[in-house]
């Protein structure tokens, strides 16, 4: 665990960039396990994810934890660290919401070295709050986006990320299997995660689970409907 502490900012950020644009792993369609072009099949949430409701009225489900060796320091998956990154952007703004959240190197149980979030209050905001956070919950960087810098992270499709999200662990499973039924996974490496609505159409949200493929020098990636869990694999 010791070892994730090496990745720096700039790489979080740019998944951040990536995550949800058109590309591989970002579109609202890809190829489906049966090698048949199809697209996501997406289900709507019980309630619209940027509007007041149910689904916001919760509370972030829990995630879990992982004690390092069976004894030492607990590690967390997203939705844990997503409740530890919140209390700050709370404090930052008080309406402060999640729109999207990256990491790499992530290990089987769905943690990375490190998460990068980003929050805002409201849409079209004039700033975004850029909170990175490792793996034992604390927050190590912070610090606020404005300007031009917003269309890093702000597009038009840009929504709330709905509390009931699956977590990051089960994100990592199903990507993980999918990539396998294509490619060696033992010929791989680098693998990354992320979550955000799709900016080319608003569907979504979507995790993605990207792995540098060895063989073929590109990378390849498993697309997860965040709420339905349907995965298609794109690159």
């Amino acid at each position: 665990m010791t070892r994730r502490r090496v990745v720096g900012l700039a790489l979080a950020l740019a998944m951040l960039a990536s995550a949800g644009c058109a590309g591989p792993g970002n579109s609202s369609a890809g190829t489906a396990l049966d090698g048949s072009p199809t697209p996501v099949v997406t289900r709507s949430p019980a309630s619209s994810p940027g509007t007041a409701g149910p689904s916001m009225l919760r509370d972030i489900p829990a995630g879990r934890s992982f004690a390092e060796g069976g004894g030492g320091p607990l590690s967390y998956t997203f939705r844990e660290e997503w409740r530890k990154a919140r209390a700050g952007a709370r404090n930052w703004r008080s309406g402060a919401y999640l729109i999207s959240a990256a990491g790499a190197f992530v290990n089987d149980d769905g943690v990375p070295s490190e998460w990068t979030f980003a929050f805002v209050d409201r849409a079209g905001p004039d700033v975004v709050l850029v909170i990175q956070i490792d793996p034992w919950g604390k927050v190590t960087a912070s610090r606020q986006v404005s300007g031009d810098g917003l269309s890093s992270f702000v597009g038009q499709y840009t929504n709330r990320i709905p509390y009931e999200v699956i977590d990051s662990d089960t994100a990592v499973g199903l990507g993980k299997a999918a990539l396998a039924t294509r490619y060696n996974l033992a010929k791989t490496r680098d693998p990354r995660i992320g979550l955000s609505f799709s900016s080319t159409d608003g569907s979504g949200p979507y995790w993605t689970y990207t792995l540098f493929n060895e063989t073929t020098a590109v990378y390849v990636t498993a697309q997860i409907h965040a709420m339905t869990s349907a995965v298609t694999i794109a690159g």
